[in-house]
């Protein structure tokens, strides 16, 4: 398999969860320093007390920016490594672009155009329908900042196929090709699954349903010639 990945992204998103770690930390702690310093007596106190608060929701809300992108673009290995691991021993004529198209992972193989949303979690999933969830477990709250949320995966994946879709129309009219969008977990998580509205995907999942695709469902020869065509322009000019 080719893989294919954005890596001045990659350096870019990098260098945001650093400076946002780092930010968030200090700004935490000077909201902190405000609320302990600051005495009731004080004529300004409500002053302080608000910018103190102000402070702690800034210093929250980055924080998170820069732990969601720390989780997934500088802890080793990344998401799309784990990704890419479970999709090994796949021929070349299998292709993943990661964070160069529309959508951030991006599957092209004789069995179609995938769309790949990943959810990189240790927790229990129930995926049913277009609500998935997560049974609520204690640990989640200690674990707040080590692993991210489940969050909507069905709407996001059906969102970035849509948005692929949309960028084929526009660079290619005359192309016509199904997109399917697929959820990948990146851990062997307890997954119970009630009709999904997307397939949710194991590691030990994903390559087999990939290859099953490619036996019941060829892309046209034609088609997928295009594809590769304007992905490898995509390629060309981001590197």
């Amino acid at each position: 398999m080719r893989i294919y990945v954005n890596e001045k992204k990659i350096a870019f998103r990098k260098r945001v969860a650093n400076i946002a770690s780092l930010v968030g930390l200090g700004v935490l702690i000077g909201g902190m320093v405000i609320t302990l310093q600051v005495h009731p007596d004080n004529p300004r106190y409500g002053l302080w007390v608000s910018i103190a608060f102000a402070a702690l929701i800034i210093g929250f809300i980055a924080a998170q920016i820069g732990n969601h992108n720390l989780r997934r673009f500088a802890k080793r290995p990344r998401p799309d490594e784990v990704l890419d691991k479970a999709l090994k021993g796949l021929d070349d004529n299998y292709a993943i672009y990661h964070w160069l198209l529309p959508a951030d992972h991006v599957l092209l193989g004789p069995g179609g155009l995938f769309v790949i949303v990943i959810r990189d979690t240790k927790d229990p999933i129930i995926a049913k329908g277009t609500k998935w969830r997560q049974p609520f477990r204690i640990t989640r709250i200690f674990g707040l900042f080590g692993q991210e949320g489940l969050g909507d995966p069905v709407g996001e994946a059906l969102d970035q196929a849509e948005r692929l879709r949309q960028w084929l129309q526009k660079v290619d009219p005359d192309l016509v090709v199904d997109i399917e969008p697929v959820v990948f977990f990146t851990h062997p998580i307890p997954l119970t699954k009630e009709n999904p509205e997307v397939p949710p995907l194991l590691p030990k999942e994903l390559k087999k349903f990939v290859r099953t695709r490619a036996k019941s469902q060829r892309l046209p020869e034609a088609v997928y010639r295009r594809l590769r065509t304007l992905f490898r322009a995509v390629v060309e000019k981001t590197s």
